[in-house]
């Protein structure tokens, strides 16, 4: 492990040291094994018997000695007012936690050639133990995203659909498709019982005694596996590994693979079974930077991935052979914003189905005879995305798109009809069984609204108060006048309102079709950035009027901002594989090429910040000459932000198991971090004028229900 920064004080973990501004502090060793653990699990209160347990496993201790050595290093710390803790909190009942800034230090990365090789002057080597100028990086195993490009983005768009394609407020409407089919083919099914709270990843074993699925009680706690036995009913937790399990299948009928969907480090592991299903081991067999869907082949062990080799290329399928070294690539297309996000083999194995996404914007579903040269039997341009497709026989399938519900899909016809629609519970999940001619169903109960709140960044992002909004709002920012502003999707249209925080009707301010994304606020021109699908453009808030920003068809970035004075707009876009940095002025009405190798911009005081396509920041002066590197990287994704306020750089981070929001004082280069749990506190976040207060959000826990269902005998060949 890395040395780690916790408050004021550096923890050499090799040596069992501790460190104060270089110099080093006596500390006994069962207080820096307390320390070490609390920092471990500093995302939750750690109870006095789990400390028993884990801490104190060498002999067994009186409570009374426990709370001393909690005191001993109380006492290290300089931390004696328990009334207002700086490092360790306690609760009655419920244990101590720790509540400094925390980080691990790492070496920092090469800069990047490319891309500022006109840099003279690169970051000074870090001071050791001085923790006010540690430019700090995730730990290793959290490392933040890297990618980078129009490819990279769609992996993100993808995965964040799949693990979020429930996190959805709005009642879907009823399917055309469906409320034309017979009554008797608009399927119901049965309950069955499972533990509550939220449920996902389905996967039947291959005789269809046992059904696994992924499952958490609330959001706060981490995603787990659950193994019941279809007979008896009963359920048992394996365990795993696995920071962020996303994907099950059975390999045989003891062992089950699971991919960890950590972007940037996707990792595959076999969990082998005894004759009693308890886990006996846990092996880590393949990885791939993303890794989208993972489903049987022909032959005796061999598997379909479908796969991304680095996070700046597209989803490729590759034919893997469990037990060997390298997945062979199968199957690619000839577009690089193509990717095949999810595949599965018909029964023969002589018919491949596939889902396609054509840079997260077209989705289609095409079927494949392997037989003579993969010619293309099917191709249909889908509605939504797929979130699931499996066969039901070798000319049928049943399809989970996020539109409409369950499809089947005959070939011979080459028609669709809907056999389970969404409504108040949307689909999650499915699975046929075969053998028994049932599905398995997942079924999200209605979700209810978002939390909103506020933090204060000055009090290392402490909440301050809860936020009322309107119901519908998926997206809040400020507005001047205790105003916010939101964006309500009502079916397939976005609208963008306005509302006062204590009471008071929305004001629509318009509508659109396509996502509507709030950039950034000026408040003194009472102007909004907007990103309307593909289109960049300025809204007056008093006069209503629009300002289109003029860009090319080239990938635009999601970080554009205002100048200071609000007259002018900076945005990247990534023009024959370079990222360029452009520069709108609202008077003129004129674009200019700023910069190129950088993809966002911000003014600062002194010059600018800059952000290159890795996210790497750099100080420029006010002639947009590059000084020196930050040592600092943001996020540049469309679901994370920074901004800079007075002599403050502000940027959320995020792996999909947690978010980070960080702060790094320019002046002083002291950096303060908190890390949340990922939906508990979405990247996604709005910050004052004033750089006081951020306005965050979470997805509050739903409830996910398993039916079985009976499938009618004309849904099979004969």
């Amino acid at each position: 492990m890395s040395n780690i920064v916790v408050g004021d004080y550096i923890l050499d973990t090799e040596q069992q040291l501790l460190f104060q501004q270089q110099q080093e502090v006596a500390i006994e060793p069962k207080a820096f094994a307390l320390l070490l653990y609390l920092y471990q699990h500093r995302e939750r209160y750690v109870s006095l018997e789990e400390l028993h347990q884990q801490v104190w496993t060498d002999r067994v201790v009186s409570d009374s000695a426990v709370r001393s050595c909690i005191k001993k290093l109380r006492t290290v710390l300089d931390d004696h007012d328990v009334r207002q803790p700086r490092y360790i909190k306690s609760v009655a009942k419920r244990g101590y936690k720790l509540v400094c800034p925390v980080c691990e230090i790492e070496a920092e990365p090469a800069m990047e050639a490319a891309t500022v090789a006109d840099i003279a002057t690169t970051t000074p080597a870090l001071a050791s133990g001085s923790p006010a100028i540690v430019m700090a990086k995730r730990p290793a195993k959290l490392t933040p995203w890297l990618i980078l490009s129009g490819v990279a983005l769609v992996l993100l768009w993808l995965l964040l659909l799949w693990l979020q394609a429930s996190n959805t407020a709005e009642q879907l409407p009823p399917s055309p498709l469906a409320s034309q089919l017979p009554s008797s083919l608009l399927l119901s099914g049965q309950h069955i019982s499972t533990p509550a709270g939220e449920k996902r990843g389905l996967a039947l074993s291959p005789d269809g005694a046992y059904l696994a699925f992924l499952g958490r009680s609330n959001q706060s706690e981490p995603w787990q596996i659950y193994l019941m036995d279809r007979q008896s009913r009963d359920i048992r937790l394996l365990p795993t590994a696995a920071q962020q399990p996303s994907l099950l299948a059975f390999a045989d009928h003891q062992s089950i693979f699971v991919v960890d969907a950590l972007m940037g480090d996707s990792t595959i592991y076999r969990l082998q079974l005894d004759t009693a299903m308890q886990l006996v081991a846990e092996q880590k067999v393949a990885a791939f930077p993303f890794i989208g869907h993972l489903s049987p082949a022909t032959g005796e062990n061999s598997w379909l991935i479908n796969a991304a080799d680095g996070l700046q290329k597209p989803v490729t399928l590759y034919r893997w052979q469990w037990g060997s070294d390298q997945p062979e690539l199968w199957q690619a297309r000839s577009s690089a914003i193509d990717h095949i996000y999810r595949s599965m083999l018909s029964p023969s194995g002589q018919r491949l189905a596939s889902a396609i996404a054509v840079n997260a914007v077209e989705f289609r579903l095409e079927i494949q005879d392997l037989r003579s040269s993969r010619q293309i039997l099917y191709s249909v341009k889908t509605l939504g995305t797929l979130f699931r497709l499996e066969w039901l026989d070798e000319e049928s399938l049943i399809l989970l798109d996020d539109k409409q519900g369950l499809i089947l899909l005959d070939l011979p016809s080459q028609s669709q009809q809907v056999i389970m629609a969404h409504g108040d519970e949307k689909i999650e999940d499915f699975s046929i069984i075969g053998t028994e001619r049932r599905l398995l169903v997942l079924r999200n109960e209605f979700l209810s609204e978002p939390l909103f709140y506020e933090l204060l960044p000055g009090a290392g992002f402490a909440l301050d108060r809860i936020v009322k909004v309107p119901t519908g709002i998926r997206m809040v920012n400020y507005a001047e006048n205790e105003r916010y502003l939101g964006v309500v999707q009502d079916q397939d249209t976005r609208m963008l309102v306005q509302y006062a925080q204590h009471g008071g009707s929305k004001e629509v301010l318009f509508s659109a079709q396509q996502r509507i994304e709030l950039l950034d606020y000026h408040a003194k021109q009472a102007a909004l950035l907007l990103k309307v699908g593909q289109q960049l453009m300025v809204l007056n808030l008093n006069t209503k009027l629009i300002e289109f920003v003029p860009t090319s068809q080239s990938l635009l970035d999601h970080h554009a901002a205002f100048s200071l004075d609000g007259n002018l707009v900076y945005f990247g876009q990534l023009i024959a594989g370079e990222w360029q940095l452009h520069q709108f002025e609202r008077f003129t009405q004129q674009s200019r090429v700023l910069l190129k190798g950088y993809r966002s911009l911000r003014e600062a005081p002194d010059g600018y910040l800059a952000a290159t396509g890795q996210g790497d920041l750099y100080r420029l002066d006010p002639q947009l000459r590059p000084i020196k590197s930050l040592g600092q990287r943001i996020n540049t994704e469309f679901v994370s932000r920074w901004y800079v306020r007075q002599h403050k750089l502000i940027w959320s981070d995020f792996d999909l198991a947690y978010t980070w929001l960080n702060q790094l004082d320019l002046v002083s280069g002291e950096l303060q971090q908190r890390r949340f749990a990922f939906e508990e506190m979405h990247p996604l976040f709005a910050m004052s004028q004033d750089g006081s207060r951020v306005l965050g959000f979470s997805r509050r826990t739903r409830t996910t229900n398993l039916v079985e269902v009976d499938l009618p005998a004309q849904f099979f060949t004969p």
